[in-house]
């Protein structure tokens, strides 16, 4: 029964060197979180967040420099996970910065425990949503694309063959079904080979 309950925990990594501040998060989180710890490099973020399975990430710092923030960027395109980065002071004013990066939250002196639960709730729906808008991005510029790619090699067919807009379409259309392919992929090989074409 323990084993099952463990795996429907929220698993939280949480880089830091502080023990004093990991120790105290321990301590007021409920049993619903699984925490792991590993130690923080002073200037460079040295660990993948692949390395391990995990929700979340909670960064605890002193402060945080634009070195670590690109490092942390560069780690979040490969891996998206919600981030929340705890931060003492924030000298070199990288918040807005960390936000573009990929940082879910972005927490100055307010390092309060029993506030972490909530936090984590808002900054994982907070990504959710974030990455929603994004699909959904990437899906109409491929949309997009598609069309401008559809619509270039309708142009060819009705120059090269003397067919009005409805009647390339078709034709770009029975090619598809007869290839197995889809009208994008036949119409990207119809204007590859278009200099052929009688």
């Amino acid at each position: 029964m323990k084993a099952n309950a463990d795996v429907s925990k929220l698993k939280v990594l949480t880089i830091t060197s502080d023990v004093d501040a990991f120790v105290r998060l321990q301590s007021s989180l409920s049993s619903q979180y699984a925490l792991q710890r590993v130690p923080d490099a002073e200037d460079t973020l040295t660990f993948s967040f692949s390395e391990t399975v995990q929700d979340i990430v909670l960064i605890f710092r002193t402060d945080v420099t634009a070195a670590y923030l690109e490092d942390l960027r560069d780690v979040l395109a490969k891996s998206p996970i919600p981030v929340i980065l705890f931060t003492e002071a924030d000298p070199y004013h990288v918040a807005p910065i960390a936000i573009r990066y990929g940082v879910t939250s972005f927490v100055v002196a307010g390092f309060e425990p029993h506030r972490v639960p909530t936090l984590i709730e808002v900054s994982i729906e907070r990504f959710k949503l974030h990455q929603a808008l994004r699909n959904e991005l990437t899906k109409s510029q491929e949309e997009l694309a598609a069309r401008k790619v559809i619509e270039r090699a309708k142009g060819l067919l009705m120059e090269k063959k003397q067919l009005n807009e409805q009647e390339a379409y078709r034709s770009l259309r029975e090619l598809a079904m007869r290839q197995s392919k889809s009208i994008k992929e036949v119409a990207e090989t119809l204007i590859l080979y278009s200099d052929i074409l009688p």
